[in-house]
């Protein structure tokens, strides 16, 4: 069998990340990500499960391909020999361990893929889920070394799913909890699997996957009381993922991205339309003012958004990033490139400690951090969203800049050398941008143009959303963004040429969103604010182990007294794990609001 082309349009491209390189906050944090989680995680702990069946935790097998989806996005990027090495040894590991059947989970013979007794929402229903994770990681790793045992591995495990779920009917609702949304988000690797291989019987597994959905089956089983999930009919019907199966967000939102993946090689409009409904449903009722949704991990009733302990789930966060990042690509919308921003510079990065790298399971808006707060309660000592937010960040290359309809792009405006192509066949060619500045402390940049010779194309730049006085000016002349607020400058381009751009980062007052609050945030250029008490305390310096030097003052009235607020990022937020807020009530509305 043959790789199968994709067959829709695909909008946006990412950039060349062999040659890409970035500098600055964004620079920083990706480093963190690098040299504090991906180098110094202890891969016997996650390999465990494996090599010792059973795993202590039911779900414990996920953590394994999560690391290598993280670690090779990582290493294409940064081409560190230090995670290659610790990839090459990890998926070594994980092959061995597979089973002569192609079972490569965690369970005991007796209890894989839900036959034992001990069935439950915390028993072996996620051994699919496992599966799940094993052939993204393993997949990801073979796309970008070639590396054939992982491509046969990942073959091997998903014929006998093959074998139990398409051939023997085995149900997927009944194989894991939450309606059957956890062992059906498998629908993603299988779907690339397709794409890999063209091998017929996996996109029979993907259709038989979007019945499962369907599926009212009812056997006397402890889940028998649930219904089918009815994730495409209800997203199509009404598009309120609140009132889709059981509202868990992070399996809901995995189903999503594994249908995009599909759509690419089997376009059946109804995915897309699903998908964006849901999007489109989650954006405007559901996402706090950081990027992110769900609270108790759980899609909350419109207009919805408790800022407490809960908010947040970082396993969340990256699945919507990953939905958001598929939309993107498939439509070139540029509210799909806002989102990211959003969700980037916010949610994402707050999850990560700057310090220690290690990783908080919520983002509330108003409380404390925890970083590791979970993972030291779990046997072994990590939790879904501590791989999670790994894989998020190491990402962040994949759009941040790229090929819009064949022109070169700049959507995220982050420090250093974005190398990217245009034009196709024989007429393909690259040119590096070189961005210039330290976005976003600042929002004057500087883009030097260097194409490879002197030749006439467009560089297309996204206007944020937050930013209504963006400027591009280029050889004296100002460019600003049209209706879908994109600036295309069209002209041949020389080595050297400049684009300078004026980013207007004043700080602005935002509702949080929540129909019982009356409460805002303090949000500057992409980022929002918060107050944190180490800094109101004085001790928010670099003297005292604080990460970072960026400082802001607002002065506003609040409950009629004048106060002068002092910020800093969400994302350096409770880097202590001391007590911060986004969210303050009784803010005076200002011009900026």
């Amino acid at each position: 069998m043959a790789e199968v082309q994709t067959k829709v349009e695909i909008a946006f491209e990412p950039a060349d990340l062999a040659g890409t390189r970035y500098e600055g906050w964004i620079a920083d944090r990706m480093k963190v990500n690098v040299e504090k989680r991906l180098l110094q995680l202890n891969l016997d702990m996650i390999l465990d499960p494996y090599v010792n069946r059973p795993g202590k935790q039911w779900w414990a097998g996920e953590h394994v391909g999560k690391y290598l989806h993280a670690a090779t996005h990582a290493w294409r990027f940064t081409g560190d020999d230090r995670l290659k090495i610790r990839m090459d040894s990890t998926v070594r590991r994980l092959i061995q361990t597979q089973l002569p059947n192609g079972y490569l989970g965690t369970y005991s013979e007796s209890d894989q893929f839900g036959e034992g007794d001990g069935i439950g929402w915390d028993g072996p229903v996620w051994d699919v889920w496992t599966h799940k994770y094993n052939l993204i990681g393993l997949l990801t790793y073979y796309q970008a070394t070639g590396h054939e045992p992982a491509l046969e591995a990942s073959r091997r495990a998903a014929d006998l799913m093959h074998e139990l779920f398409v051939v023997n009917k085995r149900s997927m609702r009944l194989a894991s909890s939450h309606q059957g949304m956890a062992a059906t988000s498998v629908l993603e690797p299988m779907a690339l699997l397709y794409r890999l291989t063209g091998e017929p019987g996996y996109l029979e597994f993907c259709h038989a996957i979007i019945d499962a959905w369907e599926d009212e089956s009812d056997p006397e089983t402890w889940m028998s009381e649930e219904e089918g999930c009815h994730l495409l009919t209800s997203l199509l019907e009404h598009g309120n993922v609140y009132r889709t199966a059981n509202r868990k967000a992070y399996e809901m939102l995995s189903n999503l991205v594994g249908l995009l993946e599909l759509y690419r090689v089997d376009p059946d409009e109804r995915y897309l339309t699903a998908c964006r409904n849901a999007w489109d449903d989650i954006s405007t009722k559901r996402l706090y003012v950081t990027g992110t949704a769900s609270y108790h991990e759980k899609f909350t009733p419109d207009g919805r958004l408790p800022p407490g302990v809960a908010a947040g789930e970082g396993c969340v966060t990256v699945t919507w990033l990953q939905l958001t990042r598929h939309l993107l690509e498939l439509t070139g919308e540029v509210r799909y490139a806002d989102e990211l921003e959003r969700t980037t510079y916010n949610a994402l990065l707050a999850a990560q400690s700057p310090r220690t790298g290690e990783v908080t399971y919520f983002v509330p808006l108003v409380g404390r951090k925890l970083y590791n707060g979970r993972d030291v309660k779990m046997t072994p000592a990590i939790s879904c969203c501590s791989s999670s937010i790994p894989r998020g960040i190491a990402m962040i290359p994949a759009f941040a800049s790229g090929v819009l309809y064949g022109k070169p792009a700049l959507l995220q405006y982050i420090p250093g050398k974005h190398v990217l192509a245009y034009g196709t066949g024989e007429e393909r060619r690259k040119v590096t941008l070189h961005v210039s500045g330290d976005y976003p402390r600042t929002g004057d940049l500087e883009v030097q143009v260097e194409p490879e010779r002197a030749d006439r194309f467009a560089v297309v730049l996204r206007a944020p959303s937050w930013a209504p006085g963006f400027e591009a000016t280029v050889d004296g002349v100002a460019h600003t963004p049209s209706r879908d607020r994109l600036i295309e400058i069209e002209r041949t381009w020389s080595p050297g040429d400049k684009i300078r751009l004026k980013i207007p980062l004043e700080i602005r007052q935002v509702p949080d969103g929540d129909k019982t609050s009356n409460a805002v945030a303090f949000v500057r250029g992409p980022q929002v604010l918060a107050t944190d008490t180490a800094v109101e305390s004085g001790g928010g310096t670099a003297e005292s182990g604080w990460w970072g030097d960026a400082i802001y003052t607002r002065a506003v009235r609040q409950d009629g007294v004048e106060k002068a607020f002092r910020l800093v990022t969400f994302a350096d937020a409770g880097q202590n794990k001391e007590e911060y807020a986004v969210l303050h009530e009784g803010i005076e509305a200002t011009d900026s609001a």
